[in-house]
């Protein structure tokens, strides 16, 4: 985790003006990825990433999956994120990295993508792809080579939900809405499907469906007993400090049970590797 004493030393009032994923950025947490470092290893190995590949991760976050992507295969690594506190944190965390001749990050938008055409080999959203238009799919097409892979590492959502859970998901996506303070919703696997192949991805599959982590995998995502007891420290402090904050930590709280935790609800909702592949001498 980076900055924890800093960020606890902060007053009320500047936390409480901070947006809810510069908070997790600032804490080190994940969103609504609980399979830490297992998506984007499996993308490495299913798109064949190596030290000679160029990767785009769009929605980097506090950038430690970028950072294990150029350490472990050697790729050169661009990370992109809407929230500056988060790409401070992804590139204090570069710093201390072996790879960090390997690692850009940047303040970018996913729908008005900076990069000219045909830059990258890979292109990877992770846990954001929800709030995008089709015309980021589109963008991310664009910046691909030819022939090259766009993988979403993505909640989504199964066709077959009932409309008594659908209900209920929906209230849950209400209510996360409000803490970000713009719209969440998750979509079906088969509108990324439609909207993956309307942008020219070809060969468009779902890769990998991960089933939720059991309680030892979940504390080795989160680095382990001693960071767990870390982050909870912290959280319980925040929560004593600030009445706003710990509205939004109960509220998240209980949107994660009825996507993940709450049975009727959460089997529904899964986390998947949606892969494409943009066709040979496109442009």
């Amino acid at each position: 985790m980076l900055e924890i004493d800093k960020f606890l030393a902060a007053t009320s009032k500047n936390l409480e003006g901070l947006s809810w994923y510069e908070i997790i950025s600032k804490l080190g947490l994940l969103s609504f990825n609980s399979q830490g470092n297992k998506p984007i290893e499996l993308i490495a190995k299913l798109a064949r990433i190596t030290d000679s590949s160029t990767v785009l991760i769009v929605g980097c976050g506090a950038g430690g999956t970028s950072v294990h992507l150029a350490e472990t295969t050697g790729a050169m690594v661009y990370g992109i994120d809407i929230s500056p506190e988060s790409i401070r944190t992804a590139n204090t965390l570069a710093s201390k990295s072996p790879a960090q001749e390997k690692l850009h990050f940047q303040i970018g938008d996913a729908h008005a993508l900076s990069f000219p055409p045909n830059t990258f080999d890979v292109v990877i959203t992770e846990f954001m792809a929800f709030f995008l238009q089709q015309s980021a799919f589109e963008g991310f097409f664009s910046a691909l080579k030819s022939g090259g892979q766009i993988a979403l590492a993505e909640l989504m959502k199964d066709p077959k939900v009932n409309a008594r859970a659908d209900v209920k998901i929906l209230a849950a996506e209400q209510k996360y809405s409000a803490v970000l303070g713009y719209k969440f919703h998750i979509p079906l696997i088969t509108d990324y499907v439609e909207w993956l192949t309307q942008a020219g991805f070809e060969h468009v599959h779902v890769a990998e469906q991960f089933s939720e982590p059991n309680f030892h995998e979940k504390i080795k995502n989160v680095g382990g007993w001693k960071n767990l007891f870390k982050i909870t420290n912290v959280l319980l402090k925040l929560m004593r400090a600030s009445p706003v904050l710990r509205k939004k930590f109960l509220q998240v709280g209980l949107v994660k049970r009825v996507l993940y935790q709450k049975q009727p609800t959460a089997k529904y909702i899964f986390q998947a590797i949606l892969a494409g592949r943009k066709p040979n001498n496109s442009h």
